[in-house]
């Protein structure tokens, strides 16, 4: 099974995707570490990414999906456009967005630290203009532990 586990910045989809992955035996893959260095320095200076800038970072990640069966990757995922391409390029995926506070994600964001990721607190409110809840995916609220999101992403699954 290939599953996506979606979100705004700061949503936990590498805690949870670690964590599903590792239930269910699969590989993870986390779709930040596969952003060319032109995003990661525009996301850095604190400019947001336009559907040009996430198209090949889009093809890489469909061609990632497509080489394996048993994968999770956090991806943000945040456009029913780029999940659709996704699906293009790999076949069947099962989405699952991670729901959290607004609140939350910010001081979640806020308090990364030095080694924290290279998307600035400043690029949220883009994110959430720009994403695209639909009937292509699952809503599973991040609150909790690991565990117990984990216990209901995969109980969704079952469903």
């Amino acid at each position: 099974m290939r599953i996506v586990v979606a979100g705004v910045s700061g949503s936990g989809k590498t805690t949870i995707g670690t964590a599903l992955a590792q239930r269910l035996g699969s590989t993870f893959l986390d779709a930040d570490s596969f952003h060319p260095a032109a995003n990661v320095a525009k996301m850095k200076a604190g400019i947001p990414l336009d559907d040009e800038d996430r198209a090949g970072w889009l093809d890489i990640l469909g061609a990632e999906l497509a080489k394996r069966e048993d994968v999770v990757l956090a991806c943000s995922a945040l456009k029913k456009a780029y999940r659709d391409h996704l699906r293009e390029l790999a076949g069947e995926i099962h989405f699952v967005l991670l729901s959290v506070d607004p609140d939350d994600i910010r001081h979640r964001i806020a308090h990364r630290g030095e080694e924290g990721h290279f998307m600035p607190p400043s690029l949220l409110d883009s994110q959430f203009a720009t994403l695209e809840k639909g009937e292509d995916m699952e809503e599973i609220t991040n609150v909790g532990t690991p565990d117990e999101v984990v216990d209901r992403l995969i109980a969704g699954l079952k469903s």
